[in-house]
C-alpha cells in the first residue's frame, strides 16, 4: 500500500468521517496547527534531553514525562477537534497544568515586568511552543465559531490557554536551570 493516495492533489482532504473538505477548512486548520504544536513540543523535549545546563535528574525525571504527557494530550485534542462533541474531556488535564504552573511559579522570582523571549535554546524553543499554542487557540476559536460549537463543550480552549501559560512559566524555569538571567524589557 502506498503512502500517497493523490486524493488531496486538488486542494481538498478527507475528514475522519470521510467527508471531503478544502484543506483550508477551519477544522483542518485547527487540527493541523495542533499537529505543528505537538511537533514543536517534541523538539523542545529533545532539546531539554540534550541540554547540558539542565541538571540530568531534572531532564529525565521532570521535563521528559511532562512533555510526553502534553504530547499525548495534544493528540487527544486533535481528535476532539476532528470529532467535535464526541469527546468530553480535559478537566483533570487542565487541573494538572494549573498545578504545574503554580509549582513552577513558586520556584521562580515574582514577575514584575515584561521579559524578552531570549535565553537558553530550551527556553527559546519553549517560547516558540507558547506562540504556536496561542495560534492554535485562535484557530480553534475560529473553528468553533464557524461550526457553531459551544466553546466550552469539551475544554479544549481552556486546556490550550493553560498550556500556553505553562509554556511561558517553563521558559522562565529553563533559563533559571541554565543559570541565565531574564532579560527585562
Amino acid at each position: 500500500m502506498s503512502l500517497y493516495t493523490k486524493k488531496g492533489d486538488s486542494g481538498d482532504t478527507s475528514l475522519p468521517n470521510g467527508k471531503r473538505v478544502s484543506k483550508d477548512d477551519a477544522r483542518v486548520e485547527a487540527y493541523g496547527d495542533v499537529d505543528e504544536l505537538t511537533s514543536q513540543i517534541s523538539f523542545l523535549n529533545a532539546i531539554c534531553s540534550a541540554e547540558g545546563n539542565i541538571p540530568a535528574i531534572r531532564r529525565v525525571s521532570y521535563y521528559k514525562p511532562l512533555f510526553e504527557r502534553i504530547i499525548r494530550e495534544l493528540f487527544a485534542i486533535g481528535g476532539a477537534i476532528a470529532f467535535p462533541g464526541s469527546v468530553n474531556m480535559f478537566p483533570e488535564e487542565i487541573k494538572a497544568l494549573e498545578t504545574e504552573i503554580d509549582s513552577l511559579e513558586r520556584s521562580l522570582p515574582q514577575l514584575r515586568c515584561f521579559i524578552l523571549p531570549v535565553g537558553s535554546p530550551a527556553s527559546c524553543q519553549c517560547q516558540v511552543c507558547r506562540t504556536v499554542c496561542r495560534r492554535v487557540e485562535r484557530k480553534v476559536v475560529t473553528f468553533l465559531r464557524e461550526s457553531q460549537t459551544d466553546p466550552d463543550s469539551n475544554g479544549v480552549l481552556k486546556y490550550l490557554n493553560r498550556l500556553s501559560d505553562l509554556l511561558f512559566v517553563l521558559s522562565r524555569r529553563l533559563n533559571a536551570d541554565a543559570g541565565i538571567a531574564e532579560t527585562k524589557l
